[in-house]
């Protein structure tokens, strides 16, 4: 085999294990596509020795720090391109309050009084300005029918209390 061919065999396995590397992150083979890759690098190595000691050597030193900064690159570089903006998932949305619509109505009732409508035990429903609402007792049980306070609106439901008879 010719120099020439030689050199051309050690690009196209350069060439392959790049490759073989950014497929890997486009879809992740679980370490094949890497395995390929590093099994190219070292095909490339060996035909270098092969040639010259002091140009395998050289190019196993080059690719030792390139190939951190060639996956580092397509890393950073990747999501930025626009294969990337299709491929990969975009930054979530900012939270901009409760997920629940109701989240304000039910704040308003903090402070309001109303009706167990089930057992709390410790969770149930409480009617509390005409509407039922989920609603779980501070502590301990409140039974069907008493009188309760709303004392904080917690996502989609109140946290309430039994209001005594003597209050």
């Amino acid at each position: 085999m010719s120099d020439v061919e030689t050199a051309m065999i050690i690009v196209v396995l350069l060439a392959a294990g790049l490759v073989f590397l950014l497929l890997e992150i486009l879809t992740p083979m679980f370490g094949l596509l890497v395995g390929l890759g590093l099994t190219s690098f070292g095909g490339a190595v060996w035909l270098c020795f092969a040639v010259n000691s002091w140009l395998g050597i050289g190019v196993l030193l080059a690719l030792v720090f390139a190939v951190p900064a060639y996956m580092t690159l397509l890393v950073k570089l990747l999501p930025k391109s626009p294969l990337g903006r299709r491929l990969f998932l975009g930054k979530a949305p900012e939270a901009g309050g409760d997920a629940a619509p109701e989240a304000d109505e039910h704040r308003s009732m903090v402070g309001r009084e109303g009706t167990a409508e089930t057992p709390l035990r410790p969770s149930g429903a409480v009617r509390v300005d005409g509407r039922r609402v989920i609603a779980s007792a501070e502590t301990g049980m409140i039974e069907q029918g008493a009188r309760v306070r709303v004392l904080r609106a917690v996502g989609n439901s109140l946290v309430v209390r039994e209001i005594n008879t003597q209050e």
